[in-house]
């Protein structure tokens, strides 16, 4: 029996060098009902001659030719909106499907009525060699950094109702797709890293963003940016704080000062600011916060201190209940008994 089909993106900008393993992935998957739409993003090297080889082999293949640089955003909004399928992804040129990638994602997406799914994948270098994997984090710290990664699924549905990605947002695009998507749609994690294959190099976007000073200003006034349009609820009462915690958390992975995380007013802001998600609970992420702060206290002894164990009870009963009497004690003998 046919099967829905499944659009395959691949938006591309000079990618001689990885292209072809990308292409072949996609064309050895279990799941064969698929198309593989190439965004040729106006590259001068050989992507395109790479692209009409395949495209002549293989039936499932389209080209679509930008007459100039277009850059990521807009590229995935050209593939996506020539895409017939019901289901929608992309991948980047440099990266590679399992086999089996698409057959699981499409029966988990099918089997749980998300409409979004994303999975681990492994990190392999420029040869295709193995060397480590990356283990992503449940959908609750989506408002923290990218948890979805690079191997995800999706109905064609939450294209629509996010009317594509924001082409003001290079290099933060992906992100805030997959945040506007928290306001209409849900996601289902698959954990298993064995599906994909993210290749780490020196040429990727991921490393010249490290590197590159102009880029890394880029990305944070997008950010500052993104964040700014997503919290649009007027009842916000600081929500210049609000951005600034989260900015510092997905930039360096902790909170700038756990004295503003711990306040109430930036916990209210919070909850205005997310009230309108789909499947994402103020509650669970309020925990997560706090597990997090928590730990910080235990392991920092800058922070180590009355109001840091102050702050922890003006949060409410809810918080202290759910500690373990050990874990209570512990805290106390860190803030009050140095």
């Amino acid at each position: 029996m046919k099967q829905p089909l499944i659009s395959i993106i691949i938006p591309v900008f000079n990618g001689e060098k990885y292209l072809a393993d990308a292409i072949k992935s996609c064309l050895i998957q279990t799941y064969t009902d698929i198309e593989i739409i190439i965004v040729n993003d106006c590259s001068t090297d050989a992507t395109l001659k790479i692209a009409k080889d395949f495209a002549v082999q293989d039936h499932r293949i389209r080209i679509i030719n930008n007459l100039e640089n277009k850059k990521l955003p807009a590229s995935l909004n050209i593939g996506h909106r020539h895409a017939k399928g019901d289901y929608l992804t992309w991948t980047s040129d440099d990266n590679i499907y399992q086999k089996d990638a698409l057959a699981i994602m499409y029966t988990t997406l099918v089997n749980s009525t998300s409409d979004i799914v994303y999975c681990d994948y492994l990190m392999i270098d420029e040869g295709g060699i193995i060397n480590g994997q990356t283990r992503l984090k449940p959908i609750e710290f989506l408002l923290f950094y990218g948890v979805i990664g690079a191997c995800f699924l999706y109905k064609k549905e939450v294209f629509l109702r996010n009317n594509g990605y924001d082409e003001s947002l290079f290099l933060i695009e992906d992100y805030d797709f997959w945040l506007r998507a928290l306001k209409h749609s849900s996601y289902k994690k698959i954990d298993n890293p064995g599906y994909y294959l993210y290749r780490y190099h020196k040429d990727s976007l991921t490393a010249k963003l490290q590197n590159d000073s102009a880029l890394k200003k880029q990305f944070l006034t997008n950010l500052y940016k993104l964040y700014d349009s997503f919290f649009d609820d007027k009842r916000i009462k600081d929500k210049e704080k609000l951005i600034d915690v989260l900015v510092y958390k997905y930039q360096y992975g902790t909170y700038a000062s756990i004295d503003t995380v711990m306040s109430t007013s930036f916990f209210n802001d919070l909850k205005i600011g997310i009230n309108s998600l789909k499947g994402y609970s103020f509650e669970k992420i309020k925990r997560t916060i706090v597990d997090e702060v928590i730990e910080i206290i235990m392991n920092h002894k800058k922070h180590q201190k009355m109001s840091s164990f102050l702050a922890l009870h003006k949060l409410g009963s809810d918080i202290i209940l759910r500690l373990s009497i050990r874990r209570y004690f512990a805290i106390i003998k860190k803030c009050l008994f140095k």
